[in-house]
């Protein structure tokens, strides 16, 4: 997301297609959490671990032979790309440095 942008929602932020991907798979798999997440602006680490989580395990289901995801299991992993662009996931180095 760029400085200065502001959304209503964390998933306002992310483009359409990826959108409603992201929101049909968050309801199939953990509504509570979707309305916690729409309730935001800005994800937290937490949160955005968790969407990454959730959508990481559809992504898994679509695996076939080779371990190669079908037509649908290609959209998530965009999806999860488009939420990581727009939410990149910063983590503090523990050491200081």
């Amino acid at each position: 997301m760029l400085d200065g942008e502001t959304h209503e929602q964390v998933l306002d932020a992310i483009p359409a297609e990826h959108r409603t991907l992201i929101v049909e798979e968050l309801e199939r798999r953990d509504s509570a959490f979707l309305a916690e997440l729409l309730s935001s602006q800005k994800p937290t680490n937490e949160q955005s671990d968790r969407v990454v989580d959730l959508l990481s395990d559809a992504l898994m289901k679509t695996f076939g032979p080779e371990w190669a995801p079908n037509e649908y299991g290609l959209a998530v992993e965009r999806a999860i790309d488009a939420y990581l662009e727009v939410w990149p996931i910063y983590r503090s180095d523990p050491s200081g440095s």
